[in-house]
């Protein structure tokens, strides 16, 4: 039984256990430079604006005093079914 173990622990690095490592390290030391993106909450007030007309509740986005321009042109070539969703999810 011993003679199993030492087998086991004597067994050579294989590549993929060096590059499993390597992109594990790689993870740990960029983790920090993820976050919100810039267009985030862009995105999110969308989605929370459809999800309100949706439902029948007025779209307007927290107190009132921004809504989501569906005209200008980078707003309509969107849809929600990304955001729609998540916004669920959320609540």
């Amino acid at each position: 039984m011993a003679a199993g173990f030492a087998a086991a622990r004597a067994a050579p690095v294989t590549p993929a256990a060096v590059v499993l490592a390597v992109f594990a390290a790689v993870g740990v030391v960029v983790l920090d430079d993820y976050g919100v993106s810039f267009d985030e909450p862009d995105s999110r007030d969308r989605g929370i604006v459809a999800v309100r007309y949706v439902l029948g509740d007025d779209p307007l986005i927290g107190d009132g005093s921004q809504t989501v321009q569906w005209h200008v042109p980078h707003n309509r070539y969107y849809g929600i079914s990304f955001e729609a969703p998540l916004v669920l999810a959320e609540r």
